[in-house]
């Protein structure tokens, strides 16, 4: 997966994770309905159905079993008649007319006998007498060949059963062949079976495709389908259809029921189809608890989240609330407890780090006037020895103009001309100090002149340069002093033609002057104004160096104009 398509399906967040981890779930739940319960559900169903089927078959077999008892009872009551016995044993000694054996034999049996399940029914008479014609829709005349068998006592034909055959002359119809006898044998009794003892079968419905056939020695003898009947029973697709086979009580008979797959796989599809529906109208309502419930827990974290985002702009005064009392109340307590804390801390460090400012600036202050005083002094001394008293008056006039201006701390900012009034004096009496071989010039913008900056901030930078850049120089040393506006930033720059300053030497100053404390690695008046520029105008303001061995140094100090030097917001209070 790269990067880009990781980006477009964005799952960084929590609520995409719990999203994605449903839509998991719901597909890993379709993924087993379709594999594992559609096939333990397709067993389930087909064994149900299989069953439901045997059941059915099972019932209809015991109906025509009813049936063919019925049947039975009256063939055999048929052959039990009485008169019918007797006229056919008139018959056979033939002591009666046939005509009139025929009409009472008839008469007797036709005003006894159910003849609707009856298509024909004939009586084959012993001792070469002709068939009698009980109820027919085609008269018989003549003996064929199986029954002159049975005439001739074929075994398996005894009194009170059935021998079933199929009529050749009518494929699918069947005839009930019994004995009449009573010691000797008398005769046969021929009934065909009509449609209508198989009526009830039309009625029978398994499933809403399904079909029972009734079967002769695995010859359907009855079908709804009349195009079906004498066919064979192996002509059936098993492979398409579920069968089903109930014997009945009669040798021979078999009721088959036969119900094609596709019905019982209809019912499966009808059952997939409605657990699918049922499946993503749960799923569905899972995704919107889902949503529903992440959005409702991830509230109160992304709340925290803004907080954080608010702390890490810098506003300390942000508070969060949260109704209930959940595991998000106590976060957001401590949160809350935390920024006070925070904000607190920030606040004790921020007076402590600007007292230590303030104490560190007097201090720098305090080294720097008496060194300068004590130079001052000194020179003032030999000027009185050597020459006269008007040139140690005014030295006296400028030291203590310097010394008032100095140890006056009332008011840390003064404008540029104020300060560089001061500058002067100071340079007044070191060029009385070095005997008139130190020069200086002033270059100032006129409209920075009542611009206010901080007390002492260009006098320190003279001082070095005249500290440094002049030793060992065998010419007057001349110091310029720059002033101008560069953008929204004031520049002053000390330029001088001393010695120069090496660039390792520069790159040491830089980095001394960066340090908080004190160091010998850095002149100390450059690391107060350093400090002091940084302090009070943040980051980027301060001292730069450019110099070059032999050819002189310029350090410059940039620093703010007024519309940059106000209050400033740090950690959530004024300063």
């Amino acid at each position: 997966m790269t990067a880009g398509l990781r980006k477009r399906i964005k799952i960084r967040t929590l609520k995409s994770k719990i999203l994605l981890f449903f839509i998991l779930f719901a597909c890993i739940i379709l993924l087993l309905q379709i594999g594992v319960f559609q096939k333990w559900i397709r067993s389930i169903i087909i064994e149900k159905s299989e069953t439901y089927f045997k059941e059915s078959v099972h019932q209809i077999g015991q109906r025509v079993d009813l049936e063919f008892n019925q049947f039975h009872a009256m063939a055999v009551g048929i052959c039990n008649d009485q008169v019918v016995n007797n006229y056919l044993a008139d018959l056979k000694k033939q002591s009666i007319n046939y005509n009139i054996a025929k009409y009472k034999i008839s008469n007797e049996i036709l005003r006894t006998t159910n003849l609707d399940w009856i298509q024909n029914m004939y009586i084959f008479p012993v001792g070469g007498q002709p068939p009698i014609n009980l109820y027919y829709s085609k008269a018989v005349f003549d003996v064929d060949a199986n029954i002159q068998n049975m005439l001739n006592d074929a075994p398996g034909l005894t009194q009170g059963t059935i021998r079933w055959a199929e009529v050749s002359s009518e494929p699918g119809q069947v005839s009930a062949f019994l004995s009449i006898e009573e010691g000797d044998k008398y005769g046969i009794l021929q009934i065909s079976l009509s449609d209508t003892f198989f009526q009830f079968l039309k009625d029978v419905q398994l499933g809403s495709k399904g079909e029972v056939f009734l079967l002769k020695n695995n010859t359907v003898i009855y079908a709804k389908d009349h195009s079906r009947i004498g066919t064979s029973a192996l002509a059936f697709d098993h492979k398409q259809s579920t069968t089903v086979k109930y014997e009945l009580n009669e040798s021979g008979w078999t009721l088959l029921g036969v119900v094609p797959q596709a019905e019982i796989l209809q019912q499966i599809h009808e059952f997939n189809r409605i657990f699918i529906i049922m499946i993503i109208v749960i799923l569905a309502a899972v995704m919107m608890f889902a949503v529903v419930s992440a959005s409702i827990i991830l509230r109160p974290l992304k709340q925290i989240i803004k907080g954080m985002d608010s702390i890490q702009q810098g506003n300390l005064d942000i508070r969060l609330e949260h109704r209930g009392n959940d595991e998000f109340s106590a976060i957001i307590f401590q949160f809350n407890y935390m920024v006070e804390q925070v904000n607190s801390l920030i606040k004790t460090v921020y007076q402590q780090q600007r007292r230590y400012r303030e104490a560190e600036i007097v201090s720098l202050l305090s080294k720097l006037n008496p060194h300068f005083l004590y130079n001052s002094l000194d020179m003032i001394y030999w000027k009185a020895i050597l020459k006269g008293e008007q040139e140690i008056g005014g030295s006296i006039v400028a030291l203590s103009n310097i010394l008032r201006y100095s140890i006056s701390h009332h008011n840390e900012f003064v404008t540029v001309r104020e300060d560089l009034n001061q500058l002067e004096n100071y340079l007044t009496i070191q060029s009385m100090r070095f005997q008139d071989k130190l020069n200086y010039t002033f270059s100032i913008q006129p409209e920075i002149w009542d611009e206010r900056i901080p007390k002492l901030v260009i006098q320190p930078l003279v001082e070095n340069a005249i500290k440094y850049a002049f030793q060992n120089m065998k010419h007057d040393g001349h110091i310029v002093i720059r002033g101008y506006r560069s953008k929204n930033e004031l520049r002053f720059e000390v330029a001088d033609n001393g010695v120069g300053i090496p660039d390792e030497r520069i790159r040491s100053i830089h980095s001394a002057c960066e340090q908080d404390n004190t160091t010998e690695g850095c002149g100390l008046g450059i690391q107060l104004v350093h400090q002091r520029a940084k302090y009070l105008y943040g980051e980027g303001y301060g001292i730069s160096i450019r110099s070059m061995v032999g050819a002189g140094t310029t350090i410059t100090v940039r620093l703010g104009t007024r519309a940059i030097v106000r209050p400033r917001k740090v950690s959530g209070f004024e300063t």
